[in-house]
């Protein structure tokens, strides 16, 4: 009952205690779905009323249920259990006969739907996430797709000691099959043998990897098809893929009733509520080439990227506000995108978060709005993107829509330039502060040694004049020689080839001759040249 009655275990319970004929019928009618794009988080995440939180709600099956004492082999149809319960009852929330919303308004409800639908928003079944006792540690790296060969696996999320059968979580004893293991294929195939449609998803896959089972795709597809009829949303994309990997291999034709099955099955996988289904398929009605099975259909991308936003998964949120930004593939839509864009940020797309600030800082397509800019920017440095960090405190040095704080600023610039990592922007930013005294106590030999740690953005050739004038530290010029040469053969920088050239003459005019020889070669300057010509050198 605490796994599968929606809000009303603890009156049941005492309504049964002690009974051993007592019987209650229950139907729930699921007819949506809304979630977070939040895949995990920490006690230090949560704000607000939280003491003793363990977990957090990822999403929320919402529909119609009702319950109503019922009697022992005698199961009644979700029809039958609604009508036994009259609607007045309604208010009689977690008593042995309750209801709350109506039958025919779920029935009514359409698949596209952006809001939950009137008189069908119950609460059915909430997904749990456990809270990360630690917040781990983050990297600039971007949230990981899938393995294109990598199928997603079902999980049960029943209470110990109970399993996942159909919809609900049953002690094994009592239930006749429930989900396999995924990675047990014998188990797999006993579950599904016995009527568990998850089961033969899984053992679909099995087949479809041929590591433990011999590789049988036509088996696979049988299995897959068999599991997305009943329901399995992951295998109604599963069996999609497989079509489309068949006309691309040339195992069948690639002809209109072949394509039509690709479609078919994606559209299902995807109308059924499965994000990541959804962002995958879109690709589909992207590609070109050779290897593209489908018509290139940028709208039906579109709208695809936009249900598996509005499911819970991030990177189809970062996709489709990508498209409204650059209005190449959809119609441009900033103000549309703020929206995608946070889910993104807030899904752990770091990037989104640095694409949400700067509108939000600019006020371009949007409106100018410095406290959510920060909001963005501090969700993006805390998912480890050091420009994040940097334009966080850009905002507080500048006091760009919000109180000018330089000991934020400071705190941004510091996280974002890491001992360990490269965040080149911070750095250069909080060696701007060492150097200026802006805020802190001035430290040159700080401020070089910060400049000098990103090398290619600037900071040698900031650094090498730092040692070169001696301007707050002890003059060091061979320091200075070395960093202007760096800044000049490594990176390019001319203003640094400009200071190493004369500094090289004084050390040695046969090596600064083939130096003036290479500049004025390569990149055509003329004081270069200039100076080749005075030291007697000919051009190349």
């Amino acid at each position: 009952m605490q796994a599968n009655v929606p809000f009303g275990a603890p009156a049941l319970s005492t309504a049964i205690e002690g009974s051993q004929t007592a019987a209650f019928d229950v139907a729930l009618v699921p007819a949506g779905k809304m979630a977070t794009t939040v895949t995990s988080a920490s006690a230090q995440d949560v704000s607000g009323s939280c003491e003793g939180a363990t977990h957090f709600v990822r999403a929320a099956l919402l529909g119609a249920f009702a319950m109503a004492p019922g009697s022992r082999g005698a199961a009644r149809a979700v029809d039958q259990v609604f009508a036994a319960v009259a609607p007045a009852t309604a208010s009689n929330q977690g008593g042995t006969a309750s209801r709350e919303g109506e039958l025919e308004a779920c029935r009514a409800a359409k698949p596209d739907a952006q809001a939950p639908t009137d008189r069908c928003q119950a609460p059915l079944r909430l997904e749990l996430v456990p809270l990360e006792a630690k917040k781990p540690e983050t990297t600039a790296e971007p949230a990981a797709k899938p393995a294109e060969d990598e199928l997603p696996k079902l999980t049960s999320s029943c209470p110990v000691g109970t399993v996942r059968s159909g919809a609900k979580c049953s002690p094994p004893a009592v239930t006749p099959a429930h989900l396999c293991e995924p990675a047990d294929s014998r188990a797999c195939a006993a579950q599904c043998g016995k009527g568990d449609v998850g089961s033969c998803y899984h053992l679909g896959i099995h087949y479809l990897s041929g590591k433990d089972l011999p590789r049988d795709d036509a088996r696979a597809a049988e299995l897959f098809e068999k599991a997305c009829g009943a329901g399995v949303t992951q295998a109604c994309y599963a069996r999609a893929r497989l079509q489309l990997r068949d006309i691309q291999s040339a195992k069948v034709p690639p002809d209109t009733a072949g394509r039509a099955k690709v479609r078919e099955f994606a559209d299902k996988a995807c109308g059924m509520g499965d994000g990541w289904a959804c962002f995958s398929a879109a690709e589909w009605y992207l590609s070109e080439g050779p290897q593209a099975v489908l018509p290139k259909d940028a709208t039906r991308a579109v709208a695809f990227l936009r249900r598996g936003c509005d499911l819970g998964y991030g990177p189809s949120c970062s996709a489709l506000g990508k498209m409204l930004i650059e209005g190449k593939l959809a119609a441009k839509d900033v103000a549309v995108a703020v929206g995608v864009l946070q889910r993104a940020c807030e899904g752990g797309q770091a990037e989104d978060c640095v694409d949400l600030g700067d509108i939000l800082r600019k006020g371009q397509g949007a409106p100018k709005d410095g406290v959510k800019a920060i909001a963005a920017y501090r969700r993006g440095c805390s998912l480890g993107d050091m420009r994040a960090c940097n334009a966080a405190g850009a905002v507080f040095a500048e006091g760009d829509g919000v109180p000018r704080d330089v000991a934020k600023a400071y705190s941004f610039f510091e996280k974002g330039c890491p001992e360990k990592g490269f965040g080149a922007e911070a750095c250069m930013s909080l060696a701007g502060m060492y150097e200026k005294g802006t805020g802190i106590p001035k430290d040159m030999a700080r401020a070089a040694a910060l400049y000098e740690k990103v090398c290619g953005s600037g900071g040698c050739l900031r650094a090498a004049e730092i040692w070169q004038r001696g301007d707050g530290v002890a003059a060091d010029p061979e320091r200075a020689f070395s960093l202007y040469e760096k800044a000049c053969s490594q990176w390019g920088e001319k203003k640094a080839c400009d200071a190493f050239g004369p500094l090289l003459e004084k050390k040695d005019k046969e090596r600064a001759r083939a130096f003036y020889a290479e500049q004025c070669s390569r990149t055509q300057d003329k004081a270069a040249c200039a100076s080749l010509k005075r030291l007697g050198g000919a051009r190349k």
